[in-house]
């Protein structure tokens, strides 16, 4: 599935989505079977949340050419631009007990973590809990919302934002240094109508084992591909913890080790390498 670079005839088909190819492709049993596909739109997460407040079946999907208004976990924006990255958001009517949704997150980080490698053919580990790297530089970012709409219970939807194509140049300058692309990290560019396809199978299958079995299968692989292992981190909480990152526990926290002090699990937030001093 990994593309060649440099062919004209290549650029030319990448650059555009056929909503109407998509939906002949696809493998999955639900998602993406209800496939709403925008040129531009302000957030995918947003589209599926009204979606959702209409009756919209589990398993949509909204997928867009850009974002104007893309974001991240706290309110961060996320650069969306058109013609290079994947934009997508699925709905989930899970039906799960509070203490279950959480893991989700993980579970479809680990789901695109393994797309994108058989597509490029890197490595990608997870940083807790919601970004994919790619040696240190983030390729992509998951955003999960729950909502309750028109009386029904709680929908979660899952937002994933994915650097594909991008060239190191494309990059604002205020997040260059951090970010990466599967095109960068590869050498070549990747179709992302395939990827997107690849995605959305990897996402349904995983999602179906945690269903079925739990979320320890899951974990164990975002455990496997957990990133900054034995580095120090903090994280962002009002309490300023550090500590070095150890694992993910069986409820998908992170568990830090301290100096000093005893062992602490992150259940919320986010975490940021410590600087050097």
């Amino acid at each position: 599935m990994k593309a060649h670079a440099g062919t004209d005839e290549f650029d030319e088909y990448q650059d555009r989505y056929d909503a109407e190819r998509l939906r002949g492709k696809l493998s999955t049993r639900v998602f993406g079977r209800v496939l709403e596909y925008r040129e531009r739109v302000g957030s995918t997460n947003d589209v599926i949340l009204d979606m959702a407040g209409h009756g919209a079946p589990h398993g949509t999907v909204c997928l867009a050419d850009e974002q104007s208004a893309g974001r991240g976990r706290r309110g961060y924006g996320w650069f969306s631009p058109p013609g290079c990255g994947i934009w997508t958001s699925i709905l989930l009517r899970p039906r799960l007990s509070a203490a279950r949704t959480p893991p989700l997150t993980l579970c479809s980080a680990a789901a695109v973590a393994r797309a994108l490698e058989k597509a490029a053919g890197v490595a990608v580990q997870i940083k807790w809990p919601n970004d994919l790297l790619i040696r240190d530089r983030k390729v992509a970012g998951i955003l999960a919302e729950t909502r309750a709409v028109a009386g029904d219970e709680p929908v979660i939807v899952i937002g994933m934002g994915i650097n594909v194509n991008h060239t190191r140049d494309q990059f604002p300058d205020e997040i260059s240094a951090a970010a990466t692309s599967l095109r960068i990290e590869s050498g070549g560019p990747v179709k992302r109508e395939d990827l997107f396809l690849s995605i959305l199978a990897s996402f349904e299958s995983a999602y179906g084992d945690y269903l079925e079995s739990g979320p320890e299968s899951v974990l164990t692989e975002v455990d496997a591909r957990l990133a900054w292992r034995g580095r120090t981190v903090e994280v962002d909480s009002p309490a300023g913890l550090s500590g070095r990152v150890s694992r993910v526990d069986e409820e998908g926290g992170l568990l830090l080790e301290r100096d000093g002090g005893d062992d602490v699990v992150i259940r919320s937030g986010s975490i940021r390498l410590r600087a050097r001093r």
